[in-house]
């Protein structure tokens, strides 16, 4: 495909787009980060720099940005090289990042890449530079040789969105309002934002995400006097985990296609309103982490939920000894994500035309599976789009030392070139 001279200016480029990447914070203003708009803009640089250098003559670039609560901007950005053929391959990354975490943790400062024994290291790394530098890295492939035996059996479109790290609003749901622009209905869709060592498992099905709030009102009172007030610590505690053994006891099918091959219902933050031991808490916000096998609808979930949060009232007495007047007790709940979506086929084309590339690359029997993390392939999912999501990684995102292999890099590329050569 490329010449040993080819090879190691592509290794050399591939160096200096995940150290700079790295360089550049843009944690998820969610997170308390400063956003995307930096790195947003070193990837439209790196793009109007190949296309100036390459006399890229069928390349356009369209920034779909736009505006989030803290009026900070989101850059969304879709690179489009026509082919001239009926189809796309869409390659869709994700520029923002988790925090650092304990930076004690951490063995060099996460924006200060370290390069050591063919690994890079540093915050966003994997996820998601993986993606970034993958994706213009295969431009690298197609026109730094100029292979003459090159013929794109797809037209190509590189994505990239913010706010994948949390809910995609101001990300992929953004971009998806201009879905006529981009997407059309038979376009192959690769999401490079799961992946494993040997890169050979294939994800095409994700759990449905429900993240829910529930406002649990009790009565504040002193401690010494419980029976002056409602305990909303009581009330949450046995609600937590009635509500817990309830879900897990009825959603109990499994998928041996996804790890945990269950469905999952974990409580997860519990906060309450008093910082001192001799104050008995009147109100407590309580919340549920739900990963959903495909088979069950969140509709389904939430309406079980609201039987069970009539039962859990009107059956108070099983569950708190001392109170005052049960009929101060009010427990209502939240939303903060839902995600619903469903499977892509495992005779689809990008499926088929992916498993061939892996082998040829990679030299490894492709694995289909399903997962419980979010990513954007679930929103093209749910619009009937054939979307996978795969990469090459150590399985390192959102810890401390997040690394990837450069090799890895490369090799996703490689696979990239394969779906889309003819």
């Amino acid at each position: 495909m490329v010449n040993d001279r080819i090879k190691t200016h592509i290794i050399e480029e591939c160096k200096i787009l995940a150290s700079d990447l790295i360089k550049i914070n843009s944690v998820n203003p969610s997170f308390g980060g400063v956003g995307e708009k930096e790195k947003g803009n070193y990837i439209l640089n790196k793009l109007k720099e190949y296309i100036n250098k390459y006399n890229i003559k069928n390349c356009s670039i369209t920034n779909y940005d736009t505006l989030d609560d803290k009026n900070i901007v989101r850059p969304n950005i879709v690179a489009k090289l026509d082919f001239k053929r009926d189809k796309t391959l869409h390659i869709i990354s994700h520029i923002d990042t988790v925090p650092e975490g304990e930076l004690n943790l951490w063995n060099h400062s996460p924006y200060e890449p370290i390069i050591k024994n063919g690994v890079i290291y540093g915050r966003g790394s994997e996820d998601n530079h993986k993606g970034i530098v993958s994706s213009l890295l295969l431009l690298k492939l197609i026109f730094e040789g100029r292979d003459r035996d090159f013929n794109p059996k797809y037209n190509l479109s590189l994505i990239f969105v913010s706010d994948e790290e949390c809910g995609s609003k101001y990300g992929i749901q953004h971009l998806l309002k201009y879905e006529s622009e981009i997407f059309n209905k038979g376009d192959l869709i690769i999401v490079p934002d799961f992946g494993t060592p040997e890169g050979n498992y294939i994800e095409i099905a994700e759990k449905n995400i429900l993240w829910l709030k529930f406002k649990i009102k009790g009565k504040q009172c002193h401690g010494s006097t419980p029976n002056d007030g409602i305990n909303a610590n009581v009330l949450a505690f046995n609600f937590a985990n009635n509500l817990y053994n309830r879900l897990y006891s009825k959603y109990d099918r499994r998928d041996n296609l996804f790890s945990p091959p269950y469905s999952t219902f974990e409580p997860t933050m519990i906060t309450n309103n008093v910082e001192n031991i001799n104050t008995i808490p009147g109100y407590v916000e309580l919340y549920f982490d739900c990963r959903i096998l495909p088979d069950y609808t969140t509709y389904d979930l939430l309406r079980d939920i609201e039987e069970f949060i009539k039962y859990f009232k009107d059956n108070i007495e099983k569950y708190i000894i001392h109170y005052d007047n049960k009929n101060d007790i009010t427990i209502e709940y939240e939303v903060i994500q839902e995600e619903s979506s469903q499977k892509t086929s495992e005779n689809s084309e990008i499926v088929i035309e992916l498993k061939n590339a892996i082998k040829k690359v990679l030299n490894k029997e492709a694995i289909l599976c399903g997962m419980g993390g979010g990513t954007v392939g679930a929103f093209l999912r749910a619009k009937n789009y054939d979307t996978v999501v795969w990469g090459i990684g150590d399985e390192t995102a959102h810890q401390p030392n997040e690394h990837i292999k450069i090799e890895d890099l490369l090799n996703m590329a490689k696979i990239y070139y394969e779906v889309l050569r003819d």
